[in-house]
């Protein structure tokens, strides 16, 4: 198996081994983190970022969208995508590199899960939608068809966003908000049907 280093020892890190683990072609060696104080995830080191302990092969595990873009702008490796065997996907599905699919998700036709985005359990992405660099679609959450994300999306668990809608970028939409129109850049909305309460800082970018 390859060695590959992982960056983040929060909880989504957890998830990540062991959906790595399961598909048998990369072996998690370390976890590297700001905080190293964790000191080791089932059985793999934590140590304090070094540039020289990274591996050829990196994934962040980091489920904050900012954050994760921040590190892999920095981190100039290889990223692999990791799909578990149990999503349901189809041939004219892309996924670009440095992107997770956790379990039983659902990932229609013509869907583009585009750079270091994270779909996460039995979450469904219904047919020809987009999905910009560094979104994450949380657990059970539903986009439905010719839905288009901006990057950084945040789509909250158990959330609902109808057809052809069009979330801006670094949006924020609230778990178990129903979203029946389109969303501007940086808003945090939530309820149903969603409203906006805020923004999102621009220091986002």
């Amino acid at each position: 198996m390859k060695p590959i280093t992982l960056y983040g020892a929060g909880g989504h890190c957890y998830a990540v081994v062991e959906l790595i683990r399961s598909l048998g072609e990369f072996d998690p060696v370390l976890i590297i983190d700001d905080n190293p104080n964790v000191g080791s995830i089932f059985d793999i080191p934590v140590q304090p970022n070094q540039p020289e302990q990274i591996n050829e092969y990196l994934c962040v595990t980091i489920g904050n969208n900012v954050i994760r873009k921040r590190i892999v702008e920095r981190q100039k490796s290889i990223y692999p995508n990791f799909v578990h065997d149990s999503v349901v996907s189809y041939p004219s599905v892309t996924i670009g590199e440095g992107s997770v699919i956790l379990p039983n998700a659902v990932l229609d036709a013509g869907v583009e899960i585009n750079r270091h985005c994270i779909v996460n359990l039995n979450a469904t992405v219904s047919h020809n939608t987009i999905v910009n660099d560094f979104c994450h679609i949380a657990i059970q959450a539903a986009v439905a068809g010719g839905v288009q994300l901006g990057e950084g999306v945040l789509v909250g668990a158990g959330s609902v966003i109808l057809p052809e809608i069009s979330i801006g970028k670094w949006a924020t939409i609230g778990a178990g908000a129903v979203v029946t129109k389109d969303v501007p850049d940086y808003a945090v909305v939530v309820g149903n049907p969603a409203t906006i309460i805020r923004y999102n800082p621009i220091t986002n970018e």
